[in-house]
């Protein structure tokens, strides 16, 4: 017989303490009560010596006695009480089934994934266990995550082990390890088994260290693990190629080319030789040969040029066992031109600076031809004020007083622009030192209005935010194409700026990735300010992130999109290709290796807390039904007694105890 919540010390504590409470709240026990009396002149001993005699004695012995025995029984029951031995309770095990990238294997004849035989191996050992073992599953892949908590429910097992599937990570043996050691300490049995089941294949950065699978000193000392058939007799060769990256970004010279490269990586011990084989709208490239020595990585670079949207696929042929890296994909956009209609009564001093641009489309009207929604993404406004705003983002040029969308404050002036807000995207580029127009206008600032660039008299170029009523604007006080300015670097680049702020999606560069599930990290441009850093998913939601040394960070555990923006650049990550583990990793002989044989226990312990709390109640119940009802008839009945009572002027009342 056992405790399995205290122990005796414990246990003897607790019962003694509350025992001496409830012996010490009887013999206190001086409850008031009325008493009438024809005289008080006797009265004074009497009361002293009932008092005396009261603290002597309990009052109500075997009321105690039966509270007390309640007690003893909750007691009991609260610890546990076990009939039995310790020898003969049962255990709690831990089964870690591994559940990384290369448990979708695929060996045999017909071929079957590593998984399917890892649950098969996973059932028998959990048959072989005695009824009253607990058991907890873990899924061990590059996060560690139970799956149930200690339980001898057999069912509910099965039914998760079954329904354990491989992932896209690589495995973390040592942390799964330490996870079911501290689970074991923290369970209150005797620890069972840490039995692990797997491909034995984790993270190279794992294989040395205190605490690692390749050190023997850090392994549990319970450790058992059963391989899998497919390893010992050498259907799974382990040899795997497979396509670590591709990214694809739009040529800087050629904005209708795409620039692809596709690096491949040999993870297994032998030479490799294999074709990789590029896939785009029907259109099958021509095969490269690909030859990798053990442990090589090689990037293979490619181009081609298109407008339309679709996706672009690149394989290994011919595939192995780890099939899931050997095909990888990423969905591109139709490329599309920055539609721009330029009202202007000069159109031939425009075109030079919009053909400049092979990202532009320019449509070029008359004022007359004004509407205030063109199909168009921008709207260049010269020189005049319609008499209703474009619904599109519009770039203004010297607009009338009357008319302008930042109120003119001065008209008609020479400046002189000294100062550019070369700190932001709106004036990269912009360090002259002095520049000098004729027949300028300056503006009123209202909140939230970015001054790009300004003179002493005032702003002379104004960026407004979208708003409610109106969409993104910004103004010019001074002509830009006119006389020596049109020469001037500055022009273009103020009016790159000006258009890329206004349509910031049309000129923002983009790459498309292809990567592997779980840690990736993003190295970012100087000129990308991590504060306007925007890490999403595919349905808009944020994914948590570090910016850490110019580099974004963060951890997707399951196959999916993310996008990382700034101002002028969105990458998009196809987080579809597993992480693949390179160290092979063998339990040392002194590990327990195979499934035990079932052992048969035909006596065992007994749970007895059901019954001694139902004995407690027992003693409440008899105790309550013996003087707790007693009392309340006794008061009845001397409440009831007839007999004469003297007047009230006589009659003292006295409390007594």
């Amino acid at each position: 017989m056992f405790f399995l919540n205290l122990s005796m010390a414990e246990f003897l504590t607790l019962l003694g303490g509350l025992s001496a409470v409830v012996t010490a709240l009887y013999l206190l026990d001086r409850a008031k009560r009325k008493k009438l009396v024809s005289t008080l002149q006797f009265w004074t001993a009497a009361t002293h010596s009932e008092e005396e005699q009261s603290r002597r004695r309990v009052r109500e012995p075997w009321s105690l006695a039966l509270q007390l025995l309640a007690l003893l029984f909750l007691l009991l029951a609260a610890a546990q009480l076990e009939w039995g031995t310790r020898e003969r309770l049962g255990r709690d095990h831990v089964l870690i089934l591994d559940t990384s990238s290369w448990m979708s294997a695929r060996v045999g004849s017909p071929p079957a994934p590593l998984m399917a035989e890892a649950k098969q191996k996973a059932e028998a050992w959990l048959r072989s266990l005695p009824e009253r073992d607990r058991v907890m599953l873990v899924a061990a892949s590059g996060l560690i995550t139970p799956l149930t908590a200690f339980t001898p429910d057999r069912g509910e097992m099965l039914a998760r082990i079954r329904g354990s599937q491989a992932g896209y990570t690589a495995l973390s043996l040592p942390n799964a390890l330490s996870f079911a050691a501290q689970a074991q300490t923290w369970s209150g049995r005797r620890p069972g088994d840490i039995v692990y089941i797997g491909a034995g294949r984790t993270s190279s950065d794992q294989s040395s260290g205190a605490g690692s699978p390749g050190s023997q000193a850090g392994l549990p000392a319970n450790l058992r693990v059963i391989p899998l058939n497919s390893l010992a007799s050498g259907q799974f060769s382990g040899e795997d190629c497979g396509i670590r990256r591709m990214g694809v970004r739009r040529a800087e010279q050629a904005p209708d080319e795409w620039e692809v490269s596709v690096s491949v990586r040999n993870f297994g011990s032998r030479p490799r030789e294999t074709s990789l084989v590029l896939e785009w709208a029907g259109l099958r490239f021509s095969p490269r040969l690909v030859r990798l020595a053990p442990g090589e990585e090689k990037s293979i670079p490619y181009a081609f040029s298109t407008q339309a949207g679709g996706t672009l696929n690149a394989s290994l042929e011919p595939g192995d066992e780890l099939t899931s890296d050997d095909h990888a994909s990423v969905a591109l956009p139709k490329l599309a031109s920055l539609r721009i209609a330029v009202y202007s009564a000069r159109p031939d001093v425009w075109r030079p600076l919009m053909e400049a641009n092979r990202q532009v489309s320019a449509q070029f009207h008359t004022p007359a031809e004004y509407t205030p929604n063109p199909a168009a993404d921008l709207v260049v406004i010269d020189g005049f004020a319609p008499s209703r705003r474009p619904t599109e983002p519009s770039l203004w040029v010297k607009p009338p007083a009357d008319g302008s969308p930042v109120r003119v404050t001065g008209k008609g002036r020479k400046l002189t622009v000294s100062r550019w807000l070369s700190e932001s995207a709106l004036g990269a580029g912009l360090h002259a030192k002095a520049v000098d127009v004729e027949d300028a206008e300056t503006f009123e600032l209202q909140p939230g209005d970015a001054t790009v660039a300004s003179s002493a008299q005032g702003p002379a170029v104004v960026a407004r935010e979208a708003n409610q009523n109106t969409p993104r604007l910004a103004v010019i006080g001074f002509d830009p194409l006119a006389g020596q300015l049109r020469f001037a670097l500055t022009t273009p680049l103020l009016f790159a700026n000006l258009t890329r702020w206004l349509a910031p999606e049309d000129f923002r560069t983009f790459e498309f990735i292809a990567g592997t599930v779980g840690s990736v990290t993003v190295p970012l441009d100087s000129s990308e300010d991590p504060a306007f850093i925007r890490v999403t998913d595919d349905r808009g939601f944020t994914v948590p992130y570090t910016v850490r040394n110019q580099h974004v960070e963060f951890y997707v555990e399951r196959p999916g999109i993310v996008s990382v923006a700034s101002f002028g650049r969105k990458r998009v990550y196809s987080l579809t290709l597993p992480d693949v583990a390179q160290f092979v990793w063998k339990a040392p002989q002194r590990v327990a290796e195979g499934i035990p044989p079932r052992v048969a226990v035909s006596a065992s312990s007994v749970d007895l807390w059901q019954w001694l709390a139902l004995a407690a109640a027992v003693c409440l119940l008899l105790e309550w039904h013996l003087f707790g009802r007693r009392k309340r008839v006794l008061r009845r009945a001397a409440a009831s007694e007839p007999g004469p009572r003297p007047a009230a002027a006589n009659r003292p009342e006295v409390v007594a105890k």
